[in-house]
């Protein structure tokens, strides 16, 4: 890894963090550093290699722009880490690299939350790499999410939100920090946002939608309504959230 002592460090404090643990963030502070990504430079032949075959079962999958971290750090209660610019195919590459250290994929999860109290969660459609699984609408940073040389994960969940589902996360109650959960070099940041609909009600909105979409991302939504809902075909770490969630209202 590029940051010698420093980057040992901070990752200690990460690794201090339990697994498909919440821990509150009150400040997420991710900036850019500058490049190249190690990661990728060591694993280049493997990556494409591995995306060339990714893409011959998704044909529709499209290498654009991703960021990782090599250092992240987490300490009372406000998270911090340095992004560097790669690709999608990196990322993919990394999703089945069992090596125990690697560097952070940081992601922002606007979380859905009806007025009864029901998460929205969704299955992905089978066009997408992550097909069938289950998670809640979100999506990784790109160019998009980058004001100043700083990741804005509020905007990144509008965004992703918006473009999946049709809902603005502008017209719900948002909550104050983050719920942090870290899982197989994932760092999940989730904030709930509240709307003034039932989950019937935005269940039927998000169809409508995706009734209209060519080629929507999601194959349907799901209501979560109570701890133990989320299966296997959830990551882990979101579980973690969920359940959490109804025993932290």
């Amino acid at each position: 890894m590029r940051y010698g002592a420093a980057c040992v460090e901070w990752d200690k404090l990460m690794n201090e963090c339990r697994e498909n643990t919440v821990y509150r963030a009150t400040k997420v502070d991710v900036r850019i550093v500058d490049g190249p990504l190690d990661y990728a430079v060591q694993h280049r032949e493997a990556i494409a290699e591995n995306w060339r075959q990714d893409i011959q079962k998704h044909p529709s999958l499209f290498n654009g722009e991703l960021y990782l971290a090599p250092e992240a750090r987490f300490e009372n209660g406000v998270f911090e880490a340095g992004f560097i610019r790669d690709s999608y195919a990196t990322l993919m590459y990394w999703r089945k690299d069992p090596a125990p250290v690697r560097p952070w994929h940081i992601f922002g999860i606007g979380v859905i939350v009806s007025s009864d109290n029901v998460l929205i969660a969704a299955r992905m459609a089978g066009s997408t790499a992550a097909a069938s699984r289950i998670y809640f609408p979100a999506g990784s940073i790109d160019d998009h999410d980058v004001n100043e040389g700083r990741v804005d994960y509020d905007y990144n969940m509008q965004r992703e939100v918006k473009e999946e589902t049709g809902l603005d996360l502008r017209d719900a109650h948002a909550e104050k920090g983050y719920a942090l959960v870290t899982g197989n070099r994932s760092v999940a940041l989730f904030k709930r946002h509240y709307f003034n609909q039932t989950g019937a009600e935005l269940i039927a909105q998000i169809r409508q939608v995706l009734s209209m979409q060519d080629e929507p991302e999601l194959d349907d939504v799901i209501a979560i309504s109570a701890a133990g809902m989320m299966g296997d075909a959830t990551p882990t770490y979101v579980r973690a959230f969920a359940d959490w969630h109804f025993g932290h209202k």
